[in-house]
């Protein structure tokens, strides 16, 4: 009997959701090719197949979440009725406000880390980063302010620091104090009826 065929694309997004799982609970360190075989119930040379290495497994992890956050940021935005409506959707976005952006931010911190070590990813994160400062510095300017790159630069720094309290805080700061402190923010830089 001839074994079914295998839907490689099928296979290593099956794949890529175990790994986003790993590192969404326990970091990179919990999201070996031994700890994906084992959650995904298949050989590590079945995993070795579609990533050869422990970088390749993350390259293609955080290129599937970035995929995935670009396209909901760029949706969200253009439900927006504003400018100042758009940059809120995208930095929205990219915060961890729920489970699913929580594991994002969380494969995005893992990846960054593992950048440091590896100038191939480090190249990949610092186009991401780019192109992030770039989308926000032409809406800004969209929204006439003087500076459009300094509020690009001073939104993206903000969104990691508005992350921080719900990644390793306490609870003490909120989803909704996070909304609250962009929105005041956002009014602050955008006060017209952009």
């Amino acid at each position: 009997m001839t074994p079914a065929p295998v839907d490689h694309e099928e296979r290593r997004a099956a794949l890529t959701a175990v790994l986003l799982e790993l590192v969404a609970e326990h970091g990179m360190e919990g999201a070996s090719v031994r700890a994906v075989a084992a959650r995904a119930g298949v050989s590590i040379g079945t995993v070795q197949h579609y990533f050869p290495t422990k970088d390749a497994m993350l390259q293609h992890a955080y290129r599937t979440v970035g995929a995935d956050l670009e396209a909901r940021a760029e949706a969200r935005a253009e439900r927006a009725t504003t400018v100042k409506g758009a940059i809120r959707e995208v930095l929205l976005e990219l915060l961890p406000l729920d489970a699913r952006r929580m594991a994002a931010v969380r494969v995005g911190m893992a990846f960054a880390a593992r950048a440091l070590q590896s100038p191939e990813l480090m190249a990949e994160l610092a186009r991401d980063l780019t192109e992030l400062q770039e989308a926000l510095a032409q809406a800004f300017a969209e929204a006439r302010v003087d500076r459009p790159d300094l509020e690009a630069t001073m939104a993206i720094a903000m969104v990691s620091g508005l992350a921080e309290p719900l990644l390793f805080g306490d609870g003490t700061v909120t989803a909704a104090d996070v909304r609250a402190a962009l929105d005041e923010h956002l009014d602050r830089a955008l006060p017209g009826g952009y």
